[in-house]
């Protein structure tokens, strides 16, 4: 029996998956060949899966805490005896403190409408306190909305007839790997490649090791080169732009001279970026989250997008979430009493530290990972008057810190469906297989959990199918029925249209109004990182065989946990390929082995994060990452740190 399944991965791509069942069991795991952009190809991690779904190491029933929180020491008990231990913890909580006092602390481990957005009903009828997503793209989202009112992109199905395509900050091979492939078709038939990144992770046409950080600087550099001589689309930026002339004022410092001492990049190839922008369209460019990691992310993703304008073209692509769906409605904003507080995820250790959230359920996320300032992290978690419920399918870092853990299901044990931030398919999960032993999807969960806490749980959460067949009548961008969606296994949505603008002016705005009236500078500018007197730049990225931290555990022997170098910079420091490392700052050191790499730029670490510190010993790498956030959103910096390396 073959059954039609999606990935839930953070990741671009929302692979449409066909899974084969043979009594009872998933057997193989095989990629939908008719999806347009995922084509059958699976990567590595979703086409090995079975071996997470069927992992020895799941956890099978409830669990309680017993013996000092951080030690990882459980007990069995039942579902009924976690739901009222969780009711009777979380009702004691509210009706001493508030209910902002407890907090559902999720992301997107797990993407589906069910199991991420439903969640969220049960907390908007507790009025219950609520997480700002500040750990990914949100800098990259604001800023688009100040140029363009929204930050939707290109369709990823128009690359394959550019002329000029750039990946901007993305590992495409990791991280995008049906786009990186689009790509490669699009080059065989003409297109020119650009990669622009501190590393090199793509074997495609033209790689610019810019210094990190300084992609804006560049972006304002390309424009004052078009500008200054006489090469932009004039009719395009008339019929398009707004506080033009403004803008010009801002780039006339960027001149080619100071940009390339900024970004580290040869002159003459910042002319031909520049040249091939105005001569080879269209063009596509995508903006990956890695630019604006640090803490003027968004200043540099604002500069950037506005350079299409400038050639004629409209858009940057950056992701495709701000579309016409009702999330709202999924997510249960209906229930909700009064505005939820909120809290920044990113400063979950000063939160703590601070003691206004008393009860955490934490679920799709592994904050002791995935955070920055990890020692405030776990030193939060670590207090005897944090009540905290985890709900996953192994015992990760979070767990050990845990009161109460609630065994998960896969994606191949639930029934949900996903609307995709990269293309613009929907597609539909179906279950495959039962659930292993006692493990509960989220929207099961969640539906006894309220059940438990006097909910009406029934009006919180229906049956799955028809809350999204109620879903889907209520999105414009959606004009199909859940049949079909569960006949065909994905459908398209309608894409908006590249040439509306929701801002002020009904234009792109390069003079934006929306950030003056949030108190940010009309203008994009670019702003130096204070290194603090450290010499190298710490950037993280995720490990190839980890999407964050899910997997690590189950391949472990596979994850190369350790910090890549330049050879000439590990020359300097008398640092041989192997050697054990000390990697400190303010913050703390931490020690790890080194890979040396010429993909590397000079002045730059890169150590890979989403590793498990209990199976590799010590401390993560995000024991060095401040938990400094910017302007634009919140968001965290995790870009912005600095270290400095030698033998250990």
């Amino acid at each position: 029996m073959i059954i039609k399944n999606t990935c839930p991965r953070d990741c671009y791509d929302t692979c449409s998956i066909l899974t084969t069942v043979e009594d009872g069991k998933a057997v193989k795991l095989q990629g939908n060949p008719k999806h347009p952009i995922t084509q059958g190809l699976l990567c590595w991690k979703i086409k090995n899966a079975l071996k997470f779904v069927y992992s020895p190491e799941r956890v099978l029933y409830p669990l309680k805490r017993v013996g000092p929180k951080g030690r990882g020491k459980f007990q069995r008990i039942s579902w009924d005896d976690a739901y009222e231990e969780i009711a009777d913890r979380f009702r004691k909580i509210i009706d001493k403190s508030g209910p902002e006092s407890v907090l559902p602390f999720h992301y997107f481990g797990h993407m589906g409408l069910l199991t991420a957005h439903a969640s969220q009903r049960i907390f908007n009828a507790l009025g219950a306190g609520k997480c700002s997503p500040t750990v990914c793209s949100l800098a990259g989202r604001t800023a688009l909305k100040y140029v363009y009112g929204s930050y939707w992109g290109i369709d990823p199905e128009e690359m394959p007839n550019a002329k000029l395509i750039i990946f901007w900050g993305l590992n495409g091979p990791w991280s995008n790997l049906h786009g990186y492939n689009i790509a490669r078709e699009a080059i065989k038939r003409g297109a020119k490649f650009y990669l622009i990144d501190p590393v090199k992770t793509a074997n495609l046409g033209k790689h610019l090791s810019i210094r990190p950080n300084t992609d804006g600087a560049l972006a304002l550099g390309l424009a004052n080169y078009l500008i200054s001589n006489d090469l932009y689309d004039k009719e395009s930026v008339r019929q398009y732009a707004y506080g033009f002339e403004q803008f010009v004022e801002i780039t006339k410092s960027f001149t080619l001279d100071r940009v390339a001492e900024i970004t580290r990049l040869p002159k003459e190839d910042i002319v031909q970026l520049a040249r091939d922008l105005i001569e080879r369209k269209p063009n596509f460019i995508h903006v990956g989250f890695g630019v604006q990691k640090h803490l003027y992310g968004g200043e540099a993703v604002r500069a950037i997008a506005l350079l299409p304008v400038l050639v004629g073209s409209l858009r940057v692509h950056y992701s495709n979430t701000d579309r016409d769906v009702n999330l709202d409605f999924v997510q249960g904003a209906q229930f909700s009493g009064r505005p939820r507080k909120l809290y920044n995820m990113a400063l979950l250790g000063k939160i703590l530290e601070e003691g206004s959230v008393k009860g955490l359920f934490v679920f799709n996320t592994n904050p002791v990972i995935n955070l920055p300032n990890q020692d405030l992290v776990k030193k939060g978690l670590s207090k005897e008057d944090v009540f905290m419920v985890v709900h996953d399918l192994f015992l990760n870092d979070t767990c050990d810190y845990a009161d109460i853990v609630l065994p998960a299901t896969s994606f191949l044990e639930s029934f949900d469906a996903h609307v995709c931030y990269y293309h613009n398919y929907m597609s539909i999960n179906e279950r495959a297989i039962m659930p292993v032993d006692e493990a509960r999807p989220n929207y099961r969960m969640f539906k006894g959990l309220a059940r438990a806490m006097g909910l009406n749980a029934e009006e919180l959460y229906p049956q799955e199918e028809e809350l999204l067949r109620e879903f889907m009548a209520g999105s414009a961008a959606i004009d199909f029925s859940l049949e079909d969606l569960r006949r065909e296994g994905f459908l398209k949505m309608a894409v908006k249209p590249q040439d509306r603008f929701p801002t002020p002016s009904g234009k792109v705005e390069f003079y934006s109004r929306l950030a003056e009236k949030d108190g940010l500078p009309p203008l994009p500018g670019y702003c130096e990182d204070d290194s603090g007197g450290y010499p190298f730049q710490l950037i993280t990225a995720n490990e190839m065989h980890i999407t964050r931290s899910q997997f690590h555990n189950v391949w472990k022997d596979e994850v190369e946990a350790g910090v890549l170098l330049n050879e000439n910079d590990a020359m300097v420091k008398g640092i041989n390929g192997g050697d054990r490392v000390r990697l400190r700052n303010g913050l703390g050191e931490i020690v790890m082995s080194v890979k040396l790499s010429s993909n590397v730029s000079p002045g730059v670490v890169l150590a890979y994060g989403g590793i498990w510190v209990k199976l590799t010993g010590g401390k993560g790498v995000n024991a060095l990452i401040p938990d400094h956030v910017q302007a634009f959103g919140g968001n965290a910096a995790y870009n912005s740190t600095y270290v400095d390396i030698e033998r250990f």
